[in-house]
């Protein structure tokens, strides 16, 4: 993997603060034209530093006001049983984020819900009827004291 120069770190810190900064602005801050800002993008996307461009959404605006966290234990862990599971997870809209983890658990999920009544239905018709899983434990969220999305480089 390529190493990153100090105008290319700058370059990322910028895009993940606001990924819609214009070509323009960025030239103006990094004191370059806005020819070789364009190739250092293209560069860092095709390197793989940049994966995507996002909108961040307030779960809340649209009504996922539960935060859960899900550990997960499965009874089988071979490679089949492990690659099962994700892909239930990859098929269930409520999970939005899923890591295999060491220590007690197989797995931690990561899941937005509107209320209780939704995690509850959720639990009910499309979490526990997945085969392999030994146990499960959840943990709500009360409140959020730090939640952050960029690196700093």
């Amino acid at each position: 993997m390529n190493t990153l120069d100090e105008i290319d770190r700058k370059l990322l810190n910028l895009l993940q603060t606001n990924s819609r900064i214009t070509i323009r602005e960025l030239s103006e801050r990094l004191f370059l034209s806005t020819t070789p800002i364009h190739e250092r993008i293209k560069k860092l996307e095709k390197n793989g530093y940049i994966q995507q461009y996002i909108t961040l959404v307030d779960p809340k605006q649209i009504g996922k006001k539960l935060i859960v966290y899900i550990s997960v234990s499965l009874d089988k862990h071979t490679k089949e049983a492990i690659d099962e599971f994700e892909a239930h997870m990859q098929d269930i809209e409520e999970v939005m984020e899923l890591y295999y983890i060491s220590g007690s658990s197989d797995f931690l999920v990561k899941v937005y819900c509107e209320d209780m009544a939704d995690f509850h239905n959720f639990i009910t018709n499309k979490f526990s009827i997945i085969g392999n899983i030994t146990q499960f434990y959840s943990s709500f969220v009360m409140s959020e004291s730090k939640v952050k999305h960029n690196f700093v480089l």
